[in-house]
């Protein structure tokens, strides 16, 4: 569900995914982030998925200059490796940022959502051991979400290694941490980049974004909202999501 802000009227724009009956967890993004679509890129050995990707990454190659062919398609390979193993790692949503930067330079940044099963724990206690079995965690806050429901969220700088023809670079990460009122999951949102002279603007947005993931399905309650006829409720929506993002 993506979160276009606007002086008035506030436009919310819901992505296909909010409707998948199979969804275990739902969120809103502000504007200017794209659905990597991970399944997509992971398809079953054999099947007709496989054969349609297949055929896009012999297209993709077949567009770069010959001399790079074997550059292009190892660089797809690891795209899809690099999908396998995200998903093996419980991430069950990932979506690429482009904003400007305070100095007018692109912005670019990598979120992902991860869905992982614990063993029961009351919630705060598991988003209190979360945050704190980070290596280093750092700016740390608990927060009350909705409903009383408990969170965290920490920030951090890492330098990255140099590899070859890049040099090392400062990354900015922030995790947020959402236990679900069962108790027994634990939804990881993480945000990273190398614009690391907005990281106050991505800690206010990564915050924003806490106050709207559901564990339950958000939706009647926003189409109730949209047909104006929920007594209020579509006030109340809009000037949540509006505080949320700013």
């Amino acid at each position: 569900m993506t979160l276009e802000t606007m002086d008035t009227p506030l436009r919310l724009v819901i992505d296909d995914t909010a409707r998948d009956p199979s969804a275990k967890i739902w969120y809103a993004l502000p504007g200017g982030y794209v659905d990597v679509p991970l399944d997509a890129l992971d398809a079953d050995p054999g099947s007709e998925q496989e054969a349609d990707l297949d055929h896009l990454t012999a297209l993709i190659v077949d567009c770069a200059p010959e001399s790079e062919h074997d550059r292009y398609a190892g660089a797809l390979r690891d795209v899809r490796y690099m999908v396998r193993q995200m998903q093996r790692e419980g991430i069950v949503g990932c979506s690429l940022g482009m904003h400007y930067a305070d100095d007018g330079s692109s912005a670019v940044s990598v979120f992902t959502v991860a869905l992982r099963d614990i063993e029961w724990a009351p919630p705060k206690l598991t988003a209190v051991r979360a945050v704190s079995l980070r290596e280093c965690p750092e700016n740390v806050a608990l927060l009350t979400l909705p409903g009383g429901r408990p969170g965290a969220v920490s920030d951090t700088l890492v330098t990255m290694p140099a590899l070859v023809g890049m040099p090392a670079q400062e990354l900015y990460q922030c995790n947020l941490y959402v236990p679900a009122p069962s108790g027994v999951q634990l939804a990881v949102l993480t945000l990273s980049t190398t614009a690391v002279g907005s990281r106050k603007h991505y800690r206010e947005l990564m915050e924003g974004m806490a106050y709207t993931v559901s564990f339950n399905d958000p939706m009647p309650e926003i189409e109730r909202a949209a047909r104006g006829d929920d007594d209020g409720g579509g006030d109340r929506i809009r000037d949540s999501i509006t505080a949320d993002f700013g």
